[in-house]
Formats: C-alpha cells, sequence, structure tokens
C-alpha cells in the first residue's frame, strides 16, 4: 500500500465478551500502531487459522503488545454462536469483539475473510492482507513485529 488511507473506526459498533457495546476506535492503541485481525465463524480459512493466531496473541502476552492486537469476528448472529465454535476449536477464552452490524467491509475495504489489516500510530490503514497468515511463521512474525515497533 502506497499511500496511508483513512478509515472511520468510530463507524463499527463492537460488542466485547461481556455484551457491552462500543465503538472500535476505542480498542484502537492511542499514538501506537496496532494490529486488525477480522474473522467470521462461517469461513472456513479462519477455523484453520485461528490456532496459531491465538498462539501469537499469547506471545504477545509480555508489555503492551497485546492490547495492540485487535481481534473481530464479523458475524451478524447471537454472541453464544461465537463463544460455541471457539469451544469448539479448543480456544475457550480467545479475546473477539463481534461486529454483529457487519460494518467493518465497508469501512476497511475488506475482500472477504480472514483479513488482516495494519493501523499505524495515527490510526490510518498502511497494509492490509487478505486471507489466513501463518501466524507461527518466523517472516510473518518478524513483519509484524517490525510494523509494531515502528
Amino acid at each position: 500500500m502506497s499511500e496511508p488511507r483513512v478509515v472511520s473506526s468510530a463507524d463499527v459498533d463492537v460488542v466485547n465478551e461481556i455484551g457491552r457495546t462500543h465503538v472500535l476506535a476505542d480498542f484502537l492503541p492511542v499514538g501506537k500502531p496496532g494490529i486488525l485481525h477480522f474473522w467470521a465463524t462461517w469461513c472456513g480459512p479462519c477455523r484453520e487459522e485461528l490456532p496459531s493466531l491465538d498462539a501469537y496473541s499469547n506471545a504477545l502476552t509480555e508489555g503492551e503488545l497485546a492490547t495492540r492486537l485487535i481481534v473481530v469476528a464479523v458475524e451478524p448472529s447471537p454472541r453464544e454462536k461465537i463463544d460455541r465454535f471457539l469451544d469448539d476449536l479448543g480456544l475457550p477464552g480467545f479475546a473477539t469483539l463481534q461486529d454483529a452490524g457487519n460494518r467493518s467491509g465497508a469501512v476497511f475495504g475488506l475482500f472477504g475473510m480472514p483479513a488482516t489489516i495494519l493501523i499505524d500510530a495515527e490510526g490510518r490503514v498502511v497494509g492490509q492482507h487478505s486471507g489466513p497468515l501463518d501466524w507461527s511463521d518466523e517472516a510473518v512474525r518478524a513483519e509484524l513485529a517490525a510494523h509494531l515497533d515502528g
């Protein structure tokens, strides 16, 4: 991506794990780069990718980096469906917000699921990947670390 793209993350309502509604902008790190990852229960590649994303997320628990990875299920179904899906994958407690209004696609220009968006310190999109990532791949981890350090 050549130029940072301004998006309005305040236009995406998300529900947290305890059912409270916020705007996605509330979760973006202030003044620091972050990673947004979008997935859905109906997405086969998401099912394959989530365990490695969970392991990557757990590896970020050191320091403040864990708060700079924001995971969002784009799912209009009740939250219980997401929780059951994650339980079935062996990922109970996996931290994910829910975009029940399905606004993420329009706001971020998503082309299917899963999708990973790199956000700069000003909240602009500076990178976008459609499709699954191998979160355990050292090259992918190095690229994401360089982004978060930037």
